[in-house]
C-alpha cells in the first residue's frame, strides 16, 4: 500500500466561521488543502519513484559520484549503519535512510508549528524548502543539499492534515467526509506521478526529478492563493483553559491503567515497525530487484519498474476501500474484532506477500524472466494486509491512547515507519549477496513475526486495548 505523506503532530483546533464561503458542500479551505497535499504527494511519490534506480545507474558511478558536494560524509554515515557492498546495496541503503527520516522530520515540524511560527506559516516555509529540494536534485552536485531540504521541509509542511481538521467544528459531521476526500486526492497523484516522472528519467534522469519540482511548485503556489480560505494561525498552548479568562490547569496525572497502555503502544511501535517491512520494500530494493528479475515488455512496450508505484497506487485506493466495506459487513453478522486483533491479522496477511516473488524467483530464476503475475499477486496481498495494519492501526492508537498524550502517542504510531525503513535500508543490502529466494522469504518471516507478537498481545492486553475502553481523565 502506498504510505501517507507523515503529518507533525499538531493538535486540531477549529477555526470555524460562521461566514465560511463553501464550494461542493464543504468549505473552500479543503479544497486549497486537497489540491496542495496532492501536489507534494506528485512531488514525493514522483522523486522516490526513481530514486534508488537514478543512484545506483547514474550518481554513484564514479564518473559522477567525485561531483557530488557531501557525498562522501553521506557515504560515511551510510557505511556505518549498513556497512553496504557495492554500488546497488549503497544506493539501497541512502534510500532506505531517507524514506526513514520522512517519518521522523515532522516531529520537528510540529514543535515549530505548535509552539514557534504558527501551522500555516510553518507549512509555507516547508512548502518552499521541499520546491528548492526538488529542483536542486535536477543537478549531480547538489544531491546531498537536496535530500536536506526535503527532509526539512517535509517536516515542516506535515501539518496540511491538522489543517482539514480545524476547518470544521468538532461536532460537524462532514469531517470525516473531508478527510476522505483529502486522501483521494493524494491517491490520485501517487497514480499518476511514478508514471510521469519515471517515464521523463528515461530520457534524462534530472527531467524526472524536474518534473517533481515543478509539481511542488504548483502546490506552492496553490497553498498561497489560498491562505485566506485557511484557519487562522495560532500557536497551541501546552495547558487547556478552564474557560475563556481563567487561568491554565496543568494537565492531570495518568492513572496506572493509562500509564500499563501507554508502556503497551510505545512497545508495539517496533513490533508494527517490522510488521511493515514488507510494505516500505516497495521503494527501495523492490524497485532495483523488479527492475533485473521482471518481465518488463509488454506488446513491445519497454516499461519501467517505477510504473509498479503507481499499479500499487491503484491497487491500494481499491483495497482499502474493500478492506472498509468488509469490516462493516462482518460487524453486521459477527461480533467485531477487536482494533488489536485487526492489525495483527493485517500482518498475517502481508506476509504472504513476499513468498509470491519469492516463489517467482524459484520458479524463474534468470534475468527479466519472473512473470508480472508474481508482482501483480505480490500487491494485491501487500495492499489487504497494510490496509488493515495501517489505517486500523492509526485508529487504534488515537482511540486507546491516553487524552492527555492522545497527540504524541498517535505521532509515535508513524515512527513504526521510520524504524521500519531504517531495516529495509539494510535489508536492501544484501540484494546480490543472498539468494532472492532468501531475500524475499527474509521478509515474509519478518511480517509473521509481528503477527504472532501482535497476536499475542490482542489476547494477553485485551482489557487495556479493548473498544470502549475509556481513557478520560478524571474530573478534578
Amino acid at each position: 500500500m502506498t504510505e501517507i505523506i507523515p503529518q507533525s503532530p499538531a493538535v486540531e483546533r477549529p477555526a470555524v466561521s460562521s461566514t465560511q464561503q463553501e464550494l461542493w458542500g464543504h468549505p473552500i479551505g479543503l479544497w486549497v488543502l486537497t489540491l496542495t497535499e496532492g501536489w507534494v504527494g506528485f512531488s514525493l511519490y514522483g522523486m522516490q519513484a526513481i530514486l534508488a534506480l537514478y543512484l545506483t545507474d547514474h550518481l554513484l558511478q564514479p564518473d559522477h559520484a567525485g561531483h557530488v558536494l557531501g557525498l562522501a560524509p553521506l557515504e560515511t554515515l551510510v557505511s556505518a549503519l549498513y556497512a553496504p557492498v557495492g554500488t546497488q546495496a549503497l544506493a539501497g541503503a541512502i534510500t532506505g535512510l531517507f524514506l526513514a527520516l520522512i517519518y521522523a522530520t515532522p516531529l520537528l515540524g510540529g514543535f515549530l508549528a505548535d509552539r514557534v511560527l504558527g501551522q500555516t506559516r510553518t507549512i509555507l516555509l516547508g512548502a518552499i524548502l521541499m520546491t528548492a529540494g526538488h529542483f536542486l536534485m535536477s543537478f549531480d552536485w547538489s544531491f546531498v543539499l537536496a535530500l536536506g531540504l526535503l527532509l526539512l521541509g517535509l517536516g515542516m509542511a506535515g501539518g496540511l492534515r491538522a489543517q482539514v481538521g480545524a476547518l470544521y467544528a468538532l461536532t460537524d459531521r462532514r469531517r470525516s467526509d473531508a478527510y476522505q476526500i483529502y486522501t483521494m486526492g493524494l491517491q490520485v497523484a501517487v497514480i499518476v506521478s511514478p508514471v510521469l516522472c519515471a517515464s521523463l528519467a528515461q530520457i534524462e534522469w534530472h527531467w524526472g526529478f524536474l518534473a517533481a519540482g515543478l509539481g511542488m511548485l504548483i502546490g506552492l503556489v496553490v497553498y498561497l492563493v489560498g491562505r485566506r480560505w485557511l484557519p487562522a494561525p495560532s500557536l497551541l498552548a501546552r495547558t487547556a483553559p478552564d474557560a475563556i479568562g481563567t487561568e491554565k490547569r496543568p494537565r492531570p496525572a495518568l492513572t496506572l491503567q493509562e500509564k500499563k497502555t501507554t508502556i503497551l503502544l510505545l512497545a508495539l511501535v517496533p513490533v508494527m515497525a517490522v510488521g511493515a517491512v514488507p510494505n516500505s520494500e516497495i521503494f527501495d530494493g523492490y524497485l532495483l530487484w523488479g527492475r533485473e528479475h521482471f518481465q518488463l515488455h509488454l506488446l513491445g512496450y519497454e516499461m519501467p519498474v517505477s510504473d509498479l508505484i503507481s499499479l500499487d497506487g491503484f491497487i491500494s485506493t481499491l483495497c482499502a476501500v474493500l478492506v472498509l466495506w468488509f469490516w462493516k459487513a462482518y460487524a453486521r453478522r459477527r461480533q467485531d474484532l477487536s482494533e488489536i486483533a485487526k492489525v495483527a491479522l493485517g500482518a498475517f496477511i502481508a506476509a504472504f506477500a513476499p513468498l509470491m516473488l519469492a516463489l517467482g524467483a524459484w520458479l524463474s530464476p534468470g534475468p527479466h524472466e519472473v512473470s508480472l503475475f508474481w508482482g501483480l499477486a505480490f500487491h494485491i496481498i501487500n495492499d489487504i494486509g497494510f490496509s488493515m495494519n495501517y489505517a486500523i492501526g492509526m485508529a487504534l492508537f488515537s482511540r486507546a491512547a491516553p487524552v492527555s498524550l492522545n497527540t504524541i502517542l498517535v505521532a509515535c504510531f508513524s515512527l513504526h515507519l521510520f524504524l521500519s525503513n531504517l531495516l529495509i535500508g539494510k535489508l536492501a543490502t544484501l540484494l546480490g549477496r543472498i539468494s532472492d529466494v532468501s531475500f524475499w522469504l527474509l521478509h515474509s518471516g519478518a511480517a509473521l513475526l509481528a503477527a504472532a507478537l501482535l497476536g499475542f498481545c490482542a489476547v494477553r492486553f485485551r482489557d487495556l486495548l479493548a473498544p470502549g475502553k475509556e481513557t478520560a481523565p478524571p474530573v478534578p
